[in-house]
């Protein structure tokens, strides 16, 4: 994700990696970096999961980044 962007943690939980390690997994929603009101955004906002301090995604909607943390790190957001 490049530098200029707002990212809004959106949940947080814990989820294995698949070595078997506790990681903190966390969705997260980016913009365009101009802090206003993310209606007002321009360019492609989306949905990644954060691990360790990597991101993986974009995904297209939410429910497709809640899945995926699901399934690749046992991750329940609640």
């Amino acid at each position: 994700m490049p530098i200029t962007e707002v990212v809004r943690v959106l949940a947080r939980a814990k989820g294995l990696s698949a070595g078997g390690e506790a990681v903190w997994v966390e969705l997260v929603y980016d913009t365009d970096g101009n802090f206003g009101p993310d209606r007002d955004a321009i360019g492609f906002p989306s949905f990644w999961l954060r691990i360790q301090g990597d991101s993986y995604g974009p995904f297209i909607d939410e429910q497709n980044a809640v899945e995926a943390a699901l399934h690749s790190y046992s991750a329940r957001f609640r």
